[in-house]
């Protein structure tokens, strides 16, 4: 078994994701290849989402994948959950298993019953509908900060943890409370960067829900069942 990963979306975010692989891999006592392309010079996702004159990350996308065809990879992850806005045309253009963070996400919500969930993303992410369109499919209803909350949590991302700046986590629970108010019975943290925040300030809410960790988990179920 040799995975393949899409990495650069943002290279913070891969090195995380391979670590949650290595422990769960560790756990299972299993030793499995990696192929890692991290390209962070992938234009950026959001930026595209929300004004299509923009330069597309397809190309760079597809660029990798190719790249991990050569390496006969037998599967493909993308930790980012915005870039899953091209999940389609990554699918069509690839005869390997692809596993997408956000279609594994709302499975694990419809799983655990849970009707009403919040969530925290960039701009792109919330803009493109791709956790909405599949949450309607299992009739679980979304809930997203509003346009200030929603400044602050793309500062969070693009100025704080993508730069490698303090970040006031206060404002990050106060967004997160209110969410819970309107009814969230769990917020996901639908932004890889996100994920990262969890591990730096040791995030411990027990109603934050990583997408990150989900298909770190998914990816580790695909591996035991191709034992």
């Amino acid at each position: 078994m040799k995975i393949g990963i899409i990495g650069g979306l943002g290279p913070l975010a891969t090195v995380k994701f391979m670590e949650m692989l290595n422990t769960r891999l560790e756990n299972l006592n299993k030793e499995i290849e990696m192929v890692v392309i991290n390209d962070p010079t992938t234009p950026d996702r959001t930026s595209y989402i929300l004004d299509n004159t923009k330069e597309n990350p397809i190309n760079k996308i597809l660029e990798m994948v190719k790249k991990l065809e050569l390496f006969d990879c037998d599967l493909l992850v993308m930790p980012c959950n915005t870039a899953s806005y091209f999940y389609k045309e990554i699918i069509n253009n690839t005869s390997i298993l692809f596993i997408n963070i956000v279609e594994e996400t709302v499975k694990y919500l419809n799983i655990n019953n849970i009707k009403k969930v919040g969530l925290l993303a960039t701009e792109g992410t919330i803009q493109s509908g791709i956790y909405k369109e599949l949450l309607d499919e299992y009739n679980i209803e979304l809930i997203t900060p509003n346009k200030e909350e929603q400044n602050i949590i793309s500062s969070i991302i693009y100025d704080g943890i993508k730069s490698g700046k303090e970040i006031n986590i206060n404002d990050f629970y106060k967004i997160v409370n209110n969410l819970k108010n309107l009814g969230s019975e769990k917020v996901i943290l639908g932004c890889t960067e996100l994920s990262a925040l969890k591990e730096i300030y040791h995030l411990q809410a027990e109603y934050l829900i990583d997408a990150m960790e989900i298909l770190a988990d998914s990816t580790i179920r695909h591996i035991k069942n191709t034992d």
